[in-house]
Order: C-alpha cells, then structure tokens, then sequence
C-alpha cells in the first residue's frame, strides 16, 4: 500500500525503470546486431590456428601415394590449375574438409572468395565436387557463382 501523496512519484519511477530497461534492452540489442555484421564481413579471420597449412598433411595428403604441399594446393586454387596427379588432393580439400578449413587455408594464402569460386566452377564438374555449405557461401559472396 502507497500513501496517495506518493502514488503518482512511485508511478514516475515505475515508468522511468521501463524505459531504461527497454533502452538497455534495445543498446544490447544494437550491440549484438554490430558484432553479427561484424562476422558476416569477414567471419573468418578469427580463431586461426598457427598453422593451417597443416591441414594438408593431416587430412587432404592421407589417402594419397603422391604427396601434395600447402603451396602447390594454393597455387592450383589462385591460378584454377590442378596438377597432373593431384586431382583426388584437390577433391578432398574442397569436398571433404569443413567450410571453415577451406576458408582459412584460403586466408592464410590470400585466396579471395572470387577466385575459389572460378576455381569450383570450373573444376567442379571434372573433380565431382560436392560441397553444399561451400556452394552456399560462395553464392552469398560471390555475384553470378
């Protein structure tokens, strides 16, 4: 029970605690908006391992006689060349290997979203590539993939 003498400052500060909660509410709210366009831009810069480069000895290399470096990978994805023999390496990597892999491998060989998407497209075909997520993400970025 509120004496009637301060019903009408308690109905004040009511009213005042809503709107500070709905305006923290909607600065949260614009934070978290920030930051997710933040991750969409370039959502894969974070996290780098030291090495991804590593990735193609203990994965793309593994059920291969021939052994492919992480150079001669990059430099088939940047000039859309796959070297002679390497067809099942290339395969592995953009088939088998997580979204975020590939895109990491792409960054740390400065490999730009328009040139893995030249590469997909025209090798895609030939390599039976199939890699929904990666299809996907290329479409996102990459006008007329």
């Amino acid at each position: 029970m509120v004496p009637p003498a301060y019903r009408e400052r308690l109905l004040d500060l009511a009213k005042s605690f809503r709107e500070e909660h709905r305006r923290r509410k909607d600065e949260v709210a614009a934070i978290v908006t920030r930051v997710r366009q933040a991750c969409e831009e370039q959502p894969r810069r974070y996290t780098l391992p030291a090495d991804i480069d590593r990735i193609v000895v203990t994965s793309v290399n593994v059920p291969f006689p021939k052994r492919i470096d992480a150079k001669t990978l990059a430099h088939g994805l940047a000039s859309n060349t796959v070297p002679k023999g390497f067809a099942g390496h290339f395969e592995r990597f953009l088939g088998e290997l997580s979204l975020t892999e590939i895109l990491r491998f792409c960054d740390r060989h400065d490999i730009k979203a328009s040139t893995l998407a030249r590469f997909v497209k025209k090798q895609g075909k030939r390599l039976a590539l199939h890699h929904p997520e990666l299809e996907e993400h290329l479409h996102g970025l990459v006008p007329n993939f």
